[in-house]
């Protein structure tokens, strides 16, 4: 049965809430904060339940939380057929559970390795955008308006860690986000993202709560998994204790600073902005010269991003090239990854992308956040 939309409650924002105090001893005020600072109140919500550790505490918390924060529950899980039977056995659980409490759940199945294999891309980017896809179509089909995983304060550690390893700028350290729009009038809620993965589980001891473990979590050729079990140890014991926590504080912090760069940068893109079709964007050039380096460079990484141009081989050093090309009037034409010509023509910059030849499969969506390297969500 379809649940009907109900209207989000207006609520103090983030910057208002207060961490609960005593965080580490409670699971639900942390889950409460979260969901409060995703303004997810009086609201339609379809959870994610892989049958891990966390989105079993997180359907279990909601269903604490459901009365008095008024909300409708429902759940979904996507096989993706990459385990065998421990996958098939997986989604009978997390149906049973579900039954167990009356919540309705949506179980489908993905074929994840014959798509890798007609899109030609790894299995986890396909397996990420299956499962996002499914919980999308999930969610508009009965009426949801938010879309919850259960990524926790150890996962954004993780993730800000990664990044830093692999190189990043200011959005990679923010770490995920605590919500995003989805499209069609669709938010995705990390309400988990303050609380600890040993608050989790003390929390399903509470009730003897079992749920299922996933053995390729534990399989450290996986760069995620050398990261969880072997140098975030090995950082807490032999230099901080609360690598973790700082981890967490920095992706806060970056986010405050991002925002307020991203709103910057829009404004600057839009007044420098003359047309643009999918392949040949046209900028004035006056506009985009009188301010900083750093705000011209992430002017571009903005429209990379407006138009869905190709950035894996977009390094910094690219980036910096076009606040030179803007800054300077030599030379009057270069070429950058992607296909990617720019031109000068007076006070003009113009910029054509002749690689794409197709679609691509992403594009008009939002982007996939580049996390979620284990099942669990």
């Amino acid at each position: 049965m379809a649940v009907g939309r109900k209207p989000m409650a207006v609520i103090p924002t983030s910057s208002t809430l207060k961490r609960p105090a005593e965080a580490g001893s409670n699971f639900l005020p942390l889950l409460e904060f979260g969901l409060r600072r995703c303004v997810a109140l009086d609201t339609n919500i379809l959870v994610a339940v892989s049958g891990g550790a966390d989105s079993v505490a997180l359907l279990r918390g909601l269903l604490q939380l459901r009365e008095p924060l008024n909300l409708t529950l429902r759940a979904a899980h996507l096989n993706h057929q990459l385990r065998g039977a421990d996958a098939d056995r997986d989604a009978d659980w997390v149906a049973a559970l579900c039954q167990r409490f009356e919540i309705p759940c949506d179980v489908e199945v993905a074929p994840i390795r014959e798509l890798a294999k007609q899109t030609r891309r790894g299995l986890e980017e396909t397996a990420r955008e299956a499962r996002y896809d499914f919980l999308q179509a999930s969610a508009i089909r009965h009426g949801c308006n938010i879309v919850t995983v259960a990524h926790t304060a150890d996962d954004q550690a993780e993730t800000v860690l990664h990044h830093i390893l692999r190189g990043t700028g200011l959005t990679g350290l923010r770490g995920m986000e605590w919500s995003r729009d989805l499209g069609d009038s669709l938010q995705l809620i990390r309400p988990m993202l303050a609380i600890r993965r040993a608050e989790v589980e003390a929390f399903l001891a509470e009730f003897g709560q079992d749920y299922r473990q996933d053995a390729t979590n534990q399989d450290v050729s996986l760069t995620r998994n050398r990261l969880r079990h072997e140098l975030l140890p090995s950082l807490e014991q032999d230099f901080n204790p609360r690598v973790r926590e700082h981890l967490c504080q920095l992706a806060e912090q970056a986010a405050g600073c991002d925002e307020a760069t991203r709103i910057a940068v829009d404004t600057l893109l839009d007044a420098s902005l003359l047309d643009q079709s999918e392949q040949v964007v046209r900028l004035r050039r006056d506009v985009l010269a009188k301010v900083s380096r750093p705000l011209t460079r992430e002017v571009f990484v903005r429209l990379w991003q407006r138009v869905n141009w190709p950035r894996q081989s977009m390094a910094f050093a690219h980036w910096d090239r076009l606040v030179n090309f803007v800054q300077a009037d030599q030379p009057t034409e270069i070429d950058l990854p992607g296909r990617v010509s720019v031109r000068r023509r007076a006070n003009m910059i113009v910029l054509k992308c002749c690689g794409l030849t197709q679609p691509s499969i992403n594009r008009g969506k939002q982007p996939l956040d580049d996390v979620d390297r284990r099942r669990d969500e």
